[in-house]
């Protein structure tokens, strides 16, 4: 089974753990550092499982924080918490332990396929921008439609 540059992405990310993904975090370079957290809803329901990822949209400073989304709830804790910037947000509804059962199955040699319930326009190709560079703020829902 061929592996979309995507799921690729997002497993090795989930695998390295989003800790990686935010070594910064204890405020290299002097940047200070707040958590965020908030809602998810997809097609007007809480989304149950999956992934946020934040990817700042300064190409001449690229950062990625993220964090698991559970029963529609999503938290970057402050101590690997985002950068005041302005942020791209991507949406999976994979989560860590999709990813980890996909592995298993594919070391057993069997062939178990993850599909991915939230449309491009909110995930690899999302549309949808947050502006946190004000530093102020603390709590984002997003409203997937």
């Amino acid at each position: 089974m061929k592996f979309s540059r995507f799921e690729t992405v997002l497993g090795l990310a989930t695998l390295l753990g989003l800790g990686y993904m935010v070594y910064d975090y204890s405020g290299f370079g002097g940047e200070s550092v707040q958590g965020l957290s908030g809602s998810i809803r997809f097609e007007g329901k809480p989304l149950a499982k999956g992934t946020v990822r934040f990817l700042s949209v300064d190409a001449e400073n690229p950062k990625c924080f993220g964090g698991y989304v559970n029963n529609g709830r999503y938290e970057v804790p402050a101590e690997f918490g985002l950068v005041p910037a302005r942020y791209v947000v991507e949406f999976s509804s994979i989560h860590s332990d999709d990813m980890e059962r996909m592995l298993k199955a594919r070391q057993r040699g069997e062939d178990l396929e993850l599909k991915e319930e939230i449309p491009a326009r909110y995930s690899r190709n999302s549309e949808v921008q947050v502006d946190l560079s004000s530093g102020g703020v603390l709590e984002v829902d997003f409203d997937l439609d």
